[in-house]
């Protein structure tokens, strides 16, 4: 159990087990003591509450689709899913203050990562990553998260200088290419900024909530007609062959975001290559799997599973900053990944020198020199072997070969 997961529950106490009360229940089956939770029934079904995205209790149990349940007197195991409707999660959460009254409430249910809903009696499939069950938590959680994602990004310094390296990377490589595709949107913080500036973009992502965000953004701007968006996962870009035909995109990119959830990206490069336009460019933002800063920190701190922490993948939760399972690349292996289709032509570490965002508190302290040292991050994030060690790395790959004739590839299996 993770100090970040035992801060979820007022009950928690990890060195021993206690009864559980009528108040709450107890989640067993996960890595430690069992967890103590607040709780509200409704016949067979039972809602728990997370106060914390960094827990790793709500992870584990959505990971698997199921939680086993004790309570005094009997207990139940079922599926488990996210709740992310809003209407629901509001008339939830009235149940807990219901039962825990305001004073308990405010301190540890009022504003929670996530509510969850336990259907006792049922049993989710025996799959993993790349099931339709994993990806439905995956979109449940950035349903999840879509209304508040922007203060996530621009409330966090680290946040903000990936998005303006990618932005600098971005607009010069893209100036002449109108026609653009985007995997993996999120809230628009790079899709708006492109749009204002006159490109055509096809956004796609696995989130309907955010790309209704981004629509949202677009239509307040007067930019809806340049945006087309589409609900799809980042493995299945073939899905928009039948729409655009191939070749119909000047450029693409991804960054720090849907690649690194996809446990299976084996199809991007075929999908891309007919997608794209002859000597097309693709700009990937990845989730690196060797972090100079994490290495040599961790390191000094003898926390050598930090240090190290991304080697496996899924990068475990509490190895990284984030709240889902994450799947981390080396610049080679990526390489490796777009072969033959696409060829490498620049790698930049972004950042090297600078913290990772869940370290951002390291760069506060630099405080009025931290636009200084942002600038020598950019500087060293261009030097071999520092390009590679980045927390992220963008890469820009050229299209190879030619156009596919749209018979071809409209008809290519997904």
């Amino acid at each position: 159990m993770t100090a970040a997961s035992a801060r979820d529950s007022p009950r928690e106490t990890p060195a021993r087990a206690v009864p559980p009360t009528p108040e709450n229940l107890y989640l067993a089956g996960t890595s430690g003591p069992p967890v103590p939770l607040g709780f509200v029934r409704d016949d067979d079904t039972v809602f728990l509450v997370a106060r914390e995205r960094s827990a790793a209790w709500p992870v584990a149990i959505l990971r698997d689709g199921v939680a086993d349940l004790r309570w005094p007197g009997g207990g139940g195991r079922g599926e488990v899913e996210l709740v992310s409707d809003p209407l629901e999660r509001s008339a939830v959460l009235t149940r807990f203050l219901d039962k825990y009254g305001a004073e308990r409430f405010a301190r540890w249910y009022e504003h929670p990562a996530r509510v969850l809903r336990v259907r006792l009696g049922t049993q989710a499939a025996a799959d993993g990553p790349g099931s339709e069950r994993y990806y439905g938590w995956l979109s449940a959680e950035f349903d999840n998260v879509a209304a508040d994602y922007d203060r996530h990004i621009t409330g966090n310094r680290m946040n903000r200088l990936l998005r303006d390296r990618s932005l600098a990377w971005l607009r010069p490589l893209f100036k002449r290419s109108p026609h653009l595709l985007e995997i993996g949107c999120g809230s628009g913080m790079e899709t708006i900024p492109l749009l204002t500036e006159g490109h055509e973009i096809a956004a796609v992502d696995i989130s309907e909530r955010m790309l209704e965000v981004v629509r949202g953004k677009a239509k307040e701007l007067g930019l809806s007609e340049r945006l087309s968006t589409h609900h799809v996962r980042a493995r299945d870009l073939s899905a928009l062959l039948p729409n655009f035909g191939p070749g119909a995109f000047d450029g693409a990119y991804s960054t720090y975001g849907a690649l690194n959830c996809e446990p299976d990206l084996t199809s991007l490069a075929p999908d891309l290559h007919a997608l794209l336009a002859e000597d097309a460019s693709f700009v990937a933002g990845v989730y690196n799997r060797w972090c100079l800063f994490e290495i040599v920190g961790y390191s000094l701190t003898f926390q050598w599973g930090r240090a190290l922490g991304r080697r496996r993948n899924p990068v475990p939760v509490g190895a990284s900053r984030f709240c889902v399972d994450v799947y981390a690349h080396s610049a080679g292996d990526f390489e490796r990944l777009m072969a033959p289709e696409f060829r490498p032509v620049r790698v930049e570490g972004v950042p090297v020198l600078l913290p990772p965002s869940d370290l951002t508190s390291y760069a506060e302290k630099f405080g009025r020199h931290f636009p200084l040292l942002a600038r020598l991050d950019a500087r060293a994030g261009k030097l071999w072997p520092l390009n590679r060690l980045g927390d992220h790395f963008l890469m820009t790959f050229r299209r190879n070969g030619a156009v596919p004739s749209p018979s071809l590839a409209v008809l290519r299996p997904s």
